[in-house]
């Protein structure tokens, strides 16, 4: 089980808090008649104050009659979704209605909405921070607070080849830019004044020009409101309206740095930034020239670092891979699935190397399958001991001729999908797929690059689409959203040396600028030449695809220096509190500039995790006919919705009751953006075939993995807590919506 043992809920309010006076119950000075907040003895001193006013009798009726709300408001029109709230910074608790001072609550903090109380005009909210009823914190102000309906907040991308992003003050504001004769221009053009040091009465704050890493420096960026709009131009743009905050150090896992260099600074920080490059090798029974030419390749690259004077700069490290064979005598002879032969952290020199990896051959039998298992190497890199500490540029580079095994269709002899039968794919050893390991990838801060070789062996096998896919996939990098994808026409051994030399060589170029203090090169418009949107087919000229690989090389590298810089500088997110902004760049509509999550507890997320299991699970029984396919789909739907809107509105035991009830139009309204089950309409679920339907059912299983991999993660969870209790506090999780079902 994930879920570990709930610790015993104590409602004793807190006696200290900051700022509060000393002593166990010290009075506030009497001059300002500045009242105590959070003080155990604040209820008797409140008593005194209401007797002086002669109202003491009223409040009590007023106590007596609520003290028996222990569930929140459910919204207008919905039997089961709760109304929340975030507060403003300054809101403070009160006892009851009308009284001052109070306990501080921390700014954005989610809480549930008990009761709504109208006094002399004004409405007084009652709080909790659970939708059991487990830690009532009293009555704020409803001016002091927004409606906030759904779990879902947003993070900046990586800034790299993209406008910084603007917020701007209203939506008036952003229209105003939106319906310029040219967006683009308006944008760049508010974009520049602004980082030059000027200001605009339309934007009340710019994003950081370094990366805010949203794990190291943890902010919330909730959605208050969404309009989607057309530019001048006809462009389709989605406006958001956010609130912003960035946690105090004291809650999150960074402590308190120092204040911000000047930029002249980041020509010194620069000198110290270290590169590691890891090649994942596919080790099979085809791939003897070509692991003889990546050998040769790294002792090239190696001579050339040790020339240059840089071998405490770069690193290089090499994992092998084949695939899990069903027999057993193969597995002997195969040797391993994923073998670390030489990890960045371990090699002490350049002539350490080539010894390390002297014993890397291709098998000496074939695996099952032409697919292989090279997410079983990735992982093997990624989770190579001390890399994220020790280099700051990462790069992951896989060499293969095969696909990669991921629980879709695969052929076994003598066996083929039919429309009464699903075939079971072969899954990896890591149970994962392309989309989850290239999750696992964003998170480790790696960008991997592929470099598929297209035989004429793996043509006959009809594999290279399928193939082509998956590494597009697994290629597409979260920090430039762009897809660091390299065919190798025909298989070709110079081919690869070629584009082995210009990737690598360009990280160890990157390197050598910043050891002089210079970052990566950029456009006079301070913009990156961005590489082709889709690889060249196999029939492009070689040039061609240097210049992708160069373009890609460049920005990772960029965008890898800002998260550098970023770190080093311990950037925070804008400590604005409302504004406007776009979720793509108005220069340029491809790239995003924020990322959907959802914040999810320990509990949340377990109980996710367990119903997606369990409805897959029922999947197996389900998946023969067009009525039970539609009552999966209604099933799947209600836990995907639910966990968008609000997971303490159900638990494992409601989502059967969910879907019975056809309450998925509950959670569904107003949602301003959808998972993946979301996006399909029944009628396209059940239109689709068995085969489909098992397949996706498949990418289901991979993202239950994937909550599994969250929930251990120690350093992906943050408490943002408003309480000083330690036992009311609960970390949260940001899990990307597109890791919902």
């Amino acid at each position: 089980m994930m879920k570990p043992p709930r610790q015993p809920v104590d409602t004793t309010p807190p006696c200290a808090v900051a700022n509060a006076p000393a002593g166990p119950c010290a009075l506030s000075p009497v001059s300002g008649q500045r009242p105590l907040r959070g003080n155990k003895c604040s209820g008797w001193l409140s008593a005194l104050q209401l007797l002086r006013q002669g109202i003491l009798v009223a409040c009590l009726a007023f106590l007596a009659a609520t003290a028996g709300a222990q569930t929140p408001l459910l919204l207008a029109g919905s039997t089961v979704l709760y109304q929340r709230v975030l507060t403003q910074p300054g809101t403070a608790a009160r006892e009851t209605p009308g009284t001052t001072g109070g306990r501080l609550i921390t700014a954005l903090s989610r809480l549930y909405v008990y009761e709504r109380h109208d006094l002399a005009g004004q409405e007084w909210l009652r709080v909790g921070t659970d939708a059991a009823g487990r830690n009532l914190l009293g009555w704020v102000p409803a001016r002091d607070t927004l409606a906030w309906n759904q779990q879902l907040t947003l993070a900046l991308t990586n800034p790299a080849g993209r406008e910084r992003l603007v917020f701007f003050r209203d939506w008036d504001a952003l229209r105003s830019v939106l319906d310029a004769a040219s967006p683009p221009a308006a944008g760049r053009a508010l974009v520049q004044a602004i980082a030059a040091g000027g200001t605009d009465p339309r934007a009340v704050a710019l994003e950081p020009e370094t990366y805010v890493n949203l794990y190291e420096r943890f902010y919330l960026l909730p959605i208050l409101d969404i309009k989607d709009y057309s530019t001048a131009a006809g462009n389709p743009v989605r406006a958001v309206k956010i609130a912003s905050v960035t946690l105090p150090a004291a809650h999150g896992r960074t402590a308190p740095g120092p204040a911000l260099p000047d930029q002249g600074s980041a020509v010194e920080q620069l000198r110290s930034c270290k590169a590691a490059i890891v090649f994942v090798v596919d080790s099979t029974l085809s791939m003897g020239p070509y692991i003889d030419e990546t050998r040769a390749a790294i002792t090239h690259f190696y001579e050339r670092i040790r020339t240059a004077g840089l071998l405490d700069k770069v690193a290089f490290g090499l994992v092998a891979f084949r695939a899990e064979s069903a027999n057993e005598e193969t597995n002997e002879q195969l040797d391993y699935v994923a073998q670390v032969f030489a990890a960045p952290t371990q090699v002490r020199n350049g002539d350490d190397f080539p010894a390390r990896i002297a014993g890397l051959r291709e098998a000496r039998v074939a695996t099952d399958y032409f697919d292989e298992d090279p997410y079983a190497g990735v992982l093997a890199a990624l989770e190579s001991p001390d890399w994220k500490d020790r280099f700051d540029a990462r790069h992951l580079v896989l060499i293969t001729d095969a696909g990669a095994l991921d629980g879709t269709f695969n052929t076994p002899a003598g066996t083929a999908p039919t429309r009464d039968r699903a075939v079971p794919g072969v899954d990896s050893s890591t149970g994962l797929n392309a989309a989850a390991v290239q999750r696992e990838a964003q998170r480790a801060g790696v960008a991997i690059a592929v470099m598929h070789l297209q035989t004429p062996a793996a043509r006959q096998a009809g594999n290279l689409a399928r193939a082509a896919a998956q590494y597009k996939e697994l290629a597409r990098n979260a920090m430039t959203q762009q897809e660091a994808y390299f065919p190798i026409a025909d298989g070709s051994r110079d081919r690869l040396r070629a584009a082995l030399d210009t990737y690598a060589g360009d990280v160890i170029a990157q390197i050598e600028r910043s050891t002089r203090g210079a970052a990566t090169p950029a456009t006079p418009s301070g913009r990156l030449v961005r590489a082709p949107a889709a690889a060249p087919t196999e029939a492009a000229d070689d040039m061609d695809q240097q210049a992708r690989i160069q373009a890609i090389v460049a920005s990772l590298g960029h965008a890898m220096q800002l998260a550098y810089l970023g770190e080093r500088r311990q950037t925070a997110a804008p400590e604005v509190f409302e504004a406007w902004i776009s979720d793509t760049d108005l220069a340029d509509p491809r790239l995003r500039t924020v990322e959907v999550r959802v914040l999810m507890t320990r509990d949340q997320l377990s109980d996710l995790r367990d119903l997606v299991a369990a409805v897959i699970d029922t999947a197996q029984t389900d998946l023969d006919g067009a009525n039970s396919t539609a009552a999966f789909y209604d099933r799947l739907a209600s836990i995907a919705a639910t966990f968008e809107r609000d997971p303490e509105a159900t638990g494992r035991r409601r989502a059967p009751e969910l879907a019975q009830r056809d309450l998925l139009l509950d959670y569904l309204a107003g949602l301003p953006y959808k998972s993946d089950v979301l996006d399909i309409k029944k009628s396209d679920w059940t239109s689709w075939g068995l085969q489909r339907q098992a397949d996706f059912v498949d990418r289901l299983r991979k993202k239950v993995l994937l909550y599994s991999r969250y929930y251990a993660d120690t350093f992906g969870w943050v408490d943002i807590a408003q309480t000083d209790n330690p036992h009311h506090r609960e970390a949260v999780y940001p899990i990307p919506l597109k890791d919902l079902p």
